[in-house]
């Protein structure tokens, strides 16, 4: 593996939270345990199937590892997405209110969380330093949903292309298309998650099935060889 490769997967992990050191040192300690385990079964059983099944367990260890950072950013950017409809739903009311935009803005980072407050935060400096939309721009790249970009740029619009109830309107129209394409994504990870639920019990199943196999074929040829 490269020093560039594992500089860009150290850069993941620390990403997603995550201690590269300590999750490195366990996925070592867990492969040596797997190794050895593997040899020890081949050294007593002197079966390739045993080893085998061992190392291809390790094989999946090892994907599910490295794929860690990668499922907890996506799952912390579905979540970002979420929040940002849930917050820019009280920048709405304040707009509607009357409330300036860099206001509205300001007020939305008491309802956030510290991540989406420190993003909001940096918008606000953005701002004062750049009056186009560029600010605007750089802060829906935190999201995947193309929607978001819409509403910023909305947003843009409303605070320095002179505000007005045309720009309002269009604030309100692509919000609200926004928050019905969260709801309808709501409900589908609300349904993928019952669904793994039921597949749990049946991979369950099928890897006990998988184990009770291996270990018949085992016995059986050792059975076979001492007669």
């Amino acid at each position: 593996m490269s020093l560039k490769r594992k500089s860009k997967m150290t850069e993941r992990f620390l990403e997603a939270g995550l201690n590269p050191k300590k999750e490195y040192l366990s996925l070592i300690v867990v492969d040596l345990v797997l190794v050895v385990f593997a040899i020890l079964l081949h050294w007593y059983q002197r079966q390739i199937i045993g080893p085998i099944s061992i190392l291809l367990l390790m094989g999946g260890i090892d994907y599910l590892f490295l794929n860690k950072p990668k499922r907890i950013l996506e799952k912390k950017k579905v979540s970002m997405e979420s929040e940002f409809v849930h917050v820019f739903s009280y920048f709405s009311i304040f707009v509607k209110n009357g409330r300036p935009v860099y206001n509205a803005l300001e007020d939305c980072i008491r309802y956030s969380s510290l991540e989406l407050g420190e993003c909001l935060k940096r918008l606000l400096e953005d701002i004062d330093k750049d009056k186009t939309v560029a600010p605007y721009l750089t802060f829906s790249e935190q999201f995947k949903n193309l929607e978001i970009k819409q509403v910023m740029i909305s947003i843009y619009k409303m605070s320095f292309e002179g505000g007005g109830e045309s720009y309002l309107r269009q604030f309100e129209t692509l919000f609200e298309n926004l928050s019905s394409i969260e709801r309808e994504n709501r409900l589908e990870r609300e349904k993928s998650r019952f669904g793994n639920y039921n597949f749990l019990p049946l991979f369950a199943s099928a890897l006990s099935m998988g184990i009770i196999a291996v270990a018949v074929v085992i016995l059986m040829e050792g059975y076979a060889s001492v007669l």
